[in-house]
């Protein structure tokens, strides 16, 4: 049987209309998709990782509503999150939050203390420490830095303050202060590809596609 040209030009087109109302709709309320170009977030994160993010861990966005969500939940201790950089809002970062609105947070010789309340650590060595706040959910591997200090600091209402897991890196609240919770884009939960370039060409790291970030 044989369908007039209108036919399969409708068919053909309609599908590619559903196809990219699809991807429209992944890439503004449910995934983020990131590079990471800098070694900032190593040892979970390294150069060359692609991750993906959810948007929905924190409520549905809403579009035009510049950060506002239906049933928004403030992001936990220990999330890696994407956000808008407060001086870049263009700019997306991704970091690890460390103590949420209202609390109080210090660093006193590469060890975070949220609330008067010392994180913990395990595994202390020279090149890698493993971390976890204070209630102990969440644990994840450090880059530290023992000569690292910060004076005590209030996370203002609507504020977190956030790290990079290489501490001997700066580049988070610790240079230009803290991120609002409506700058939030996304949890990142995934690494879907990661390719090491640092040499000629490149080599995909297979051991690292599809892992979830600690």
């Amino acid at each position: 049987m044989k369908y007039p040209i209108q036919v399969l030009f409708r068919e053909y087109f309609e599908g590619i209309l559903a196809a990219v109302f699809l991807a429209l709709f992944l890439r503004f309320f449910v995934l983020n998709i990131l590079y990471i170009p800098t070694d900032n977030m190593e040892p979970n994160l390294i150069r060359g990782d692609f991750v993906m993010g959810w948007r929905l861990s924190y409520g549905f966005p809403l579009p035009l509503m510049k950060g506002e969500r239906l049933n928004f939940k403030v992001p936990k201790r220990g999330d890696v999150i994407a956000f808008r950089f407060p001086g870049d809002e263009e700019q997306l970062l991704i970091r690890r939050v460390i103590a949420l609105p209202g609390e109080t947070v210090e660093i006193r010789e590469g060890r975070v203390i949220v609330n008067n309340k010392e994180f913990g650590y395990t595994g202390v060595s020279e090149a890698q420490w493993t971390e976890s706040g204070f209630e102990g959910k969440v644990k994840y591997p450090i880059t530290p830095n023992p000569r690292l200090s910060m004076e005590i600091v209030t996370v203002p209402k609507g504020s977190l303050f956030v790290l990079s897991d290489n501490r001997t890196r700066g580049d988070d609240s610790r240079d230009w202060g803290m991120v609002p919770v409506k700058h939030v884009e996304s949890e990142i939960a995934l690494i879907w590809l990661s390719i090491d370039n640092r040499e000629q060409g490149f080599k995909v790291l297979w051991p690292r596609i599809f892992s979830s970030v600690q």
